[in-house]
């Protein structure tokens, strides 16, 4: 059952609507429609990104088992294609609850049981990596990270022509300060010898204005750097976020996307239902990448709850960097308002305790419905208000609601629901009339 929660979104809604508009350069913007994978794409390159796994030290905690779970997926992915390679595992920070040695272990013991030789690690700090030593020293969650992976915190590598440039925390676990004069000299040597193909890069936090999250979780200092080489392709973590929202993809000098996380779901700050969605732990989502000879790149997500693929795919055609099909203002345009449709259900029923229960099922939309907002009237006088979150990122969910509204007084009750997407665009109103009557029986 969804808890009702009485935070509205207003005014930010709008505002980081228009932050991000601002943030998307209007140049080299693509066109209606995106491109489209063509049937001839043969890859020569192939790696997953994922980010927040949040391994405690249990070896048998449903992350670790989710994380050995991404790589097998990937390999019998991967043996069923033309080319058959898994080249490399991207994990974009916070693969540790706390940067705790004995989370390390846990890891690292994945790893050893599930990563084969031919799949390079390519991985960076997040921020919890460092949550453990913050109150005395923060630098030693970057010490104690060389010690257990025995590997730099940074990485600039090539792997069958392209390049991957991975950027940790500065030693104070927050920031990137100490590494901005690195990962601008990074970015442009990559640049310079990428023959105009994508150069992936990654960090923990997102770019600031950019992809679904990063207003409330980005870094500022980042994007300036990813903005001299606009062929890069970014990816990030740390919100949480779902990747299967349009707004987890940005374009607008270059590309950027959030990994989501293997552990539990987060959304907007002020969130109709609150920062934590409604079956927030059911949280398993990662990206397969591929490009293939001339720089094309095919992106697609997976759900690991349900084994099955996201009913969607990025194809960034070379060269990287000149179309821009994921502009903010174009994936705006691309989602009108959602709508009830005839079919909608909508009843309430009355539980044991003699609750009222409103029933319906959800919205449809282009992408995604991010939220409802209800109004429940007694005679026109509003009695209270009920909102939450959409179910998009759970494929194993029916669309299906119940707000509780408690114990109604006896009274004729009007109720209407707005359905909001991703782009803060609201539908038409469903109106629901109800009475509740002195006589009513328990759990009918």
């Amino acid at each position: 059952m969804l808890t009702i929660k009485t935070a509205a979104r207003t005014a930010l809604a709008k505002s980081v609507s228009a932050l991000y508009t601002a943030a998307s350069l209007p140049h080299r913007a693509g066109t209606a429609s995106p491109a489209k994978t063509p049937a001839t794409f043969l890859p020569v390159l192939r790696f997953a990104a994922c980010s927040d796994i949040h391994l405690s030290g249990d070896p048998d905690s449903a992350e670790a088992q989710r994380f050995a779970a991404m790589l097998e997926t990937v390999y019998a992915y991967a043996a069923q294609q033309a080319y058959t390679g898994f080249d490399a595992l991207l994990v974009a920070g916070d693969m540790t609850n706390c940067g705790g040695e004995e989370e390390y272990d846990v890891f690292n013991a994945v790893l050893k049981a599930h990563l084969r030789p031919e799949t390079q690690l390519l991985v960076v700090t997040g921020n919890h990596e460092y949550i453990r030593y913050r109150k005395v020293d923060a630098s030693q969650g970057s010490r104690v990270f060389a010690r257990k992976m025995q590997r730099a915190e940074d990485l600039h590598a090539v792997i069958n022509g392209y390049h991957f440039i991975g950027c940790s925390y500065s030693e104070d676990g927050r920031t990137f300060k100490a590494k901005l004069p690195w990962l601008a000299a990074e970015l442009k040597k990559a640049a310079a010898e990428s023959g105009g193909k994508p150069v992936f890069s990654f960090q923990h936090p997102a770019p600031w204005a950019t992809i679904y999250g990063s207003a409330d979780w980005g870094d500022a200092d980042v994007p300036r750097m990813l903005r001299k080489c606009p062929q890069t392709i970014n990816f990030s973590g740390h919100s949480h976020y779902p990747i299967n929202d349009p707004r987890s993809i940005w374009q607008g000098g270059y590309t950027a996307l959030g990994c989501g996380t293997l552990s539990y779901f987060e959304t907007e700050l002020d969130c109709f239902a609150g920062n934590f969605p409604y079956e927030t732990k059911q949280a398993a989502q990662f990206y397969v990448v591929e490009a293939d000879a001339q720089g094309n790149v095919r992106i697609r997500a997976y759900d690991l709850i349900t084994s099955q693929w996201f009913n969607l795919e990025y194809y960034l055609p070379a060269p990287a960097g000149k179309r821009q099909d994921y502009l903010y203002r174009l994936q705006k345009q691309r989602d009108p308002a959602p709508v009830f449709p005839p079919e909608t259900q909508i009843h309430t029923e009355t539980d044991a305790e003699g609750h009222t229960l409103l029933v319906f099922t959800g919205a449809k939309d282009a992408f995604a419905v991010d939220s409802y907002k209800g109004t429940v009237l007694r005679g026109g006088v509003p009695v209270q208000s009920f909102n939450f979150s959409g179910k998009y990122m759970y494929l194993f969910e029916p669309d299906v609601y119940t707000a509780d509204l408690g114990l109604l007084a006896p009274g004729n009750y009007t109720v209407t629901i707005h359905a909001m997407n991703c782009y803060a665009k609201l539908s038409k109103p469903l109106v629901f009339r109800f009475q509740v009557r002195a006589d009513r029986k328990k759990g009918s």
